[in-house]
Order: C-alpha cells, then sequence, then structure tokens
C-alpha cells in the first residue's frame, strides 16, 4: 500500500531505506559521501526531513507492515505545470517486482491531480539500464548537464502527461 509521509513519520527508517537503496548505485558508480555528499545513500533523517516542504510531497510503499519503497514528488517553480519525480527508491530484497513501476504510476496520478502536465527526472546520465527503464515509462531524454558539485552528468528526462496511469494502489493518508 501507498502512504503518504508526513513530520510525524519515523524519518530514522525512511533515511536508512534511501541509504540502503542508493548505496548500491553509489557502488556501482564511485560515488563516496565525499564526492557526492548530497546523493540520498547519505542522506541523514534529519535532513530527509527538512526536505519535507509544502511544494514537495514523500510517499512510501509497506507491503506486509514492511517499508521498502519511497518517492517524492516536488512542484516546480516554473513552469507551474511541471512536476519533478525525485528519491524513486526501492529497498534491494524487494527489487523486479513492479514497485518501482507502481510508484511511478502513483506519483503520475498524483501529478495530475495536482495539474500537472510535464514530469522531469534526473539520473546519473552513465546509468543507461535506468535510462532505458523510464524510457519504457515514457520519459523522454531532454538533456545532459555537468554540475560543479557532481562527479557524474546528470541526464535530464521529461514526460508529458495526456492521459492517468492506471491506479494499482490505495493511498492511505
Amino acid at each position: 500500500m501507498i502512504q503518504q509521509v508526513t513530520k510525524l513519520n519515523d524519518f530514522d527508517t525512511l533515511a536508512k531505506l534511501l541509504n540502503e537503496a542508493f548505496f548500491t548505485i553509489a557502488e556501482e558508480f564511485g560515488l563516496t559521501k565525499e564526492n557526492s555528499p548530497t546523493n540520498n545513500a547519505f542522506i541523514t533523517s534529519d535532513e530527509l526531513k527538512a526536505q519535507l516542504i509544502e511544494s514537495r510531497e514523500f510517499y512510501i510503499y509497506v507491503n506486509t507492515d514492511k517499508l521498502v519503497g519511497f518517492i517524492a514528488i516536488e512542484k516546480a517553480l516554473t513552469p507551474s505545470d511541471t512536476f519533478y519525480i525525485e528519491k524513486l527508491a526501492v529497498a534491494p530484497d524487494s527489487r523486479h517486482l513492479g514497485i518501482g513501476k507502481q510508484l511511478m504510476d502513483f506519483a503520475s496520478n498524483r501529478i495530475v491531480e495536482l495539474g500537472g502536465k510535464c514530469i522531469s527526472i534526473g539520473l546519473i546520465n552513465s546509468n543507461t539500464v535506468l535510462k532505458a527503464w523510464y524510457n519504457q515509462q515514457g520519459y523522454a531524454e531532454c538533456s545532459v548537464k555537468a554540475f560543479e558539485h557532481l562527479p557524474f552528468e546528470v541526464c535530464i528526462m521529461n514526460k508529458i502527461i495526456t492521459k492517468q496511469e492506471p491506479n494499482y494502489e490505495q493511498v492511505k493518508k
């Protein structure tokens, strides 16, 4: 079941899920706390809690009382009909079960509810597996950017929303 996160949630548990999920990618691409301190593999519970602001929503996927997934939705300042999907994470032992796809479909539906028409995501440009996965869901590569504070190039992918995605899970608020 997908549930919305509030400031009352246990952010230690949420940060631990993000750390575990993103650490596999950090290892694969040589990311460390020193060369990529803002990567979710290294996020603390306090940092994560501080990121839950009015323009950003967090959701978790709970499977039989076990936290196995996470996703964030953020409204862009401009254009006002664009939203970002961030922090998509699935626990390593729960991958390849369709949870990531269900979270993405849920986020697309939520963005439509919020008046969104475009979804933007950013990922490590050399992560061809993830890039192909997003492409299968209708995202297209728009640009590649280098940021001084990151040891990799970022691929920006966008999806124009034309209709709602199938809703696989009920949301508990």
